[in-house]
């Protein structure tokens, strides 16, 4: 088997689970022999065979490289995306990996669609190729990428999904430019690998199809189930897989989909009383005082306008008698 397409994933322990449940979708919606790079920390042998028997069906279908990474030594001084620095290591696959071209994936996804297209298209002389999701005045850091000279109507994208040619990427040492930046912003860098990535591809990056990165916050709308097509990305948190994920994430029925196919499907969050998930939960303590505070207000307006506004049970029409007459 020769793998037509090649893809790299980052993931430390914290996101095991729901790597399996991407890897799972990758492969199960993938027409082409793929080649798999799991840049990784903290897994053991054992792990790795988790994964395999995860994959099982589809062993023709699929190489596992598996490289081990730690972060520390490069990324260690900078604050990270809720005290995890390992979603720096990004930044260096063009360093670790053999292959010129990768379609780099998070390990909180669904994917719906094959990647074959995506793998082949032409960047036109681009290092990237990301979906712009919104601009830079919408963005949560946007003034901080103002306050540098980043113009508030420029295409922003989130770094979930990307098309690297990582042939010119070590030509033109981006990883080195990546690294200057974070080391001059070392104070204001707590974001995450995706500021630093906007800002050295800043109006300089190739815009592809939203369907490949297809964004799902805690509390948006359900997504119908039947046939996705696109590339779900868990963004925000709690994730489905986080702590009390599978009640409070609003599409877990998705997530939940495909974790039945994998070797955690008997997974549930509220038993895992792990170091790292323990230590994960404190850190996104706020998130969840902001997405039950969400949910409690929109359910107060709910309950507010039933108030208001009763429905006649039998008729599903307002009761509003009087208009109707005098009208």
């Amino acid at each position: 088997m020769e793998p037509q397409i090649s893809v790299a994933l980052c993931a430390d322990k914290n996101v095991e689970v729901s790597l399996h449940v991407t890897l799972y979708s990758l492969l199960k919606n993938s027409q082409h022999p793929i080649k798999i790079n799991l840049v990784q920390k903290g897994y053991t042998s054992g792990d790795i065979a988790k994964i395999h028997r995860t994959l099982e069906q589809f062993t023709d279908k699929y190489q596992l490289n598996v490289v081990e990474f730690d972060e520390n030594a490069l990324f260690g001084k900078f604050k990270g995306l809720y005290g995890n620095q390992f979603n720096f290591t990004k930044l260096i696959l063009a360093n670790v990996l053999s292959d010129d071209r990768i379609i780099y994936l998070d390990s909180d996804l669904v994917i719906g669609k094959d990647l074959s297209e995506l793998f082949s298209t032409n960047l036109n002389d681009f290092v990237i190729g990301a979906a712009a999701i919104e601009t830079i005045a919408d963005s949560l850091r946007s003034t901080f990428y103002q306050s540098i000279g980043m113009k508030k109507e420029a295409k922003y994208f989130n770094s979930g999904v990307m098309l690297m040619d990582l042939k010119k990427w070590r030509e033109l040492d981006i990883t080195s430019q990546c690294l200057s930046f974070a080391n001059k912003y070392v104070d204001r860098v707590s974001f995450g690998d995706e500021a630093i990535l906007n800002c050295i591809f800043y109006e300089n990056f190739l815009t592809i199809d939203a369907s490949y990165n297809h964004p799902l916050y805690p509390d948006s709308a359900l997504v119908e189930l039947k046939n996705p097509n696109d590339i779900f990305h868990f963004v925000g948190s709690p994730k489905p897989f986080d702590f009390l994920g599978e009640f409070i994430h609003s599409n877990y029925a998705m997530f939940y989909d495909s974790l039945t196919q994998t070797i955690f499907r008997d997974y549930k969050s509220y038993l895992d009383f792990s170091f790292a998930k323990s230590k994960r939960t404190v850190k996104l303590s706020r998130s969840y005082y902001n997405l039950l505070k969400k949910k409690v207000g929109h359910q107060l307006t709910s309950t507010n306008s039933e108030i208001e506004s009763p429905v006649d049970s039998s008729s599903g029409e307002t009761k509003n008698r009087s208009a109707r007459t005098s009208g």
